[in-house]
């Protein structure tokens, strides 16, 4: 009996390896059922809660080798796409009031470039007010390959119940450090130090916003 219970025996060392495997399986299945992060769990760029900093890319939509100056639309609507299918991200709505339920979600993201190619964020979801309402990554993002200080071109995000585009959708550009120290939304591609993206030719590329809503049978 105490030679059956030595860990030195062989089937105590393959029980101790199939644990192991068991574990590993476990923490990969764990990480790959994340679809999306919390608000309140990520970094704040200089402690600022409205500086989130997300992390880049979202494996869900693939990134885009493109030598267009603009945002390539292989990576927009892959990206519009993805939103939609996150839970509650879509059809989340009240039959009467026609406002959004308690489990109707809206997801920010970012569009952002690194010199290799055109990338996605993990996408945001808040704590608090997440049926009507999302933080973009004003921080900017921290992509896995290139980590920090890439030029972010705008954000994407979706209405949960088929509501169009509102006036505060519409002033959503990139933040930007400027010179005083005071941080600004800018129209064009950048970083959040404030080095805004060129094209070849040295002109600036223009930041777009994006929103789909509707309902899953019917996307706008």
């Amino acid at each position: 009996m105490a030679r059956f219970l030595s860990p030195s025996t062989s089937w105590v060392k393959w029980g101790g390896r199939y644990a192991y495997l068991l574990l590993l399986g476990v923490g990969i299945g764990c990480a790959a059922s994340r679809r999306y992060y919390l608000h309140s769990e990520l970094p704040k760029l200089e402690k600022d809660d409205a500086l989130t900093i997300a992390p880049g890319p979202w494996p869900e939509v693939p990134a885009v080798v493109s030598e267009v100056a603009s945002v390539p639309d292989d990576l927009v609507l892959p990206a519009l796409h993805a939103l939609m299918a996150l839970p509650g991200a879509m059809g989340a709505c009240d039959a009467n009031s026609q406002r959004p339920r308690a489990d109707a979600s809206e997801y920010c993201l970012a569009i952002y470039r690194t010199p290799e190619d055109w990338r996605v964020s993990w996408p945001i979801r808040n704590t608090q007010r997440s049926m009507d309402a999302c933080v973009p990554p004003f921080g900017g993002v921290t992509d896995a390959d290139f980590q920090g200080e890439l030029p972010v071109f705008g954000y994407a995000h979706n209405h949960p119940c088929g509501t169009g585009i509102s006036g505060q959708d519409l002033s959503v550009w990139p933040f930007a450090k400027v010179g005083d120290g005071a941080w600004t939304m800018v129209a064009y591609g950048t970083t959040s130090s404030g080095k805004l993206a060129r094209d070849s030719n040295g002109q600036l590329i223009p930041a777009w916003g994006w929103l789909v809503t509707g309902y899953p049978s019917a996307p706008r």
